[in-house]
């Protein structure tokens, strides 16, 4: 193998798909039952896999015009694989008591947010202008255990995103470096859960969310193999 084909793309994938492969049986007892530890390590996996990678292939770029108290994307219609959407249930458990001790219940309010937009697709969903349910005074109550659809969207001009928000036709540039990092790194994912035996397809984040929240034995269902987020089904490349 060439040293260009080392690093190509197809490389890149490959070793993504087999570190996470290595995971995936590290997590299955003989007898073939997965651990739910499973759910953390490969979401953190991902998390990690991206930063590490997006920080390297966007060296030289400008700086990111992202920002705390900036939240034009936060419109769109994301697409995420079953470990991000069980971590981010995870974490809202964990933190349910903290929130609601300022009055916010978020199982509520990801319930009533998918009510009103039910049905919509990308572009209605934006032009909506109704912001992701965990937006609060411009920040992101779940950033750590954000998406990688969201850690993948880096946009470079604050005031075009905002332009675009509004509904007017501008270009907004965005990073292209960590978008293809985003989408090696959540398609190797899926391929490997799909190795492992387990859904690997990509479901709206916010209706697979409410799923994960009410549904006591969506987790286990899940690590049985079972699909289930498949009637949430988006193409991974949706955002």
């Amino acid at each position: 193998m060439t040293e260009a084909e080392e690093n190509s793309p197809e490389a890149f994938f490959a070793a993504l798909r087999e570190n996470f492969g290595e995971s995936i049986r590290a997590g299955r007892s003989a007898e073939g039952v997965c651990d739910p530890r499973l759910i953390e390590v490969l979401a953190a996996q991902a998390a990690e896999l991206f930063d590490r990678n997006a920080e390297i292939q966007s060296e030289g770029q400008p700086e990111p015009a992202c920002c705390r108290g900036c939240a034009a994307c936060c419109a769109l219609q994301v697409a995420a694989t079953a470990p991000e959407i069980f971590l981010a249930a995870r974490f809202l458990r964990i933190t349910a008591s903290a929130f609601a001790a300022y009055g916010v219940d978020f199982t509520a309010r990801v319930a009533a947010f998918n009510a009103k937009t039910r049905g919509l697709d990308q572009q209605a969903r934006f032009a909506s202008k109704m912001l992701c349910p965990f937006i609060i005074n411009g920040a992101c109550a779940i950033y750590a255990a954000r998406t990688l659809a969201c850690r993948g969207h880096v946009a470079f001009d604050r005031a075009a995103c905002e332009a675009a928000a509004r509904g007017e036709d501008v270009e907004t540039p965005v990073s292209a470096a960590h978008k293809t990092v985003r989408v090696l790194v959540q398609g190797a994912l899926q391929e490997a859960l799909r190795e492992g035996g387990l859904d690997g397809g990509a479901a709206e984040f916010l209706t697979g969310l409410e799923r994960a929240l009410t549904d006591p034995d969506a987790e286990t269902r899940w690590l049985r193999g079972e699909q289930v987020f498949e009637d949430l089904r988006l193409d991974a490349g949706a955002n």
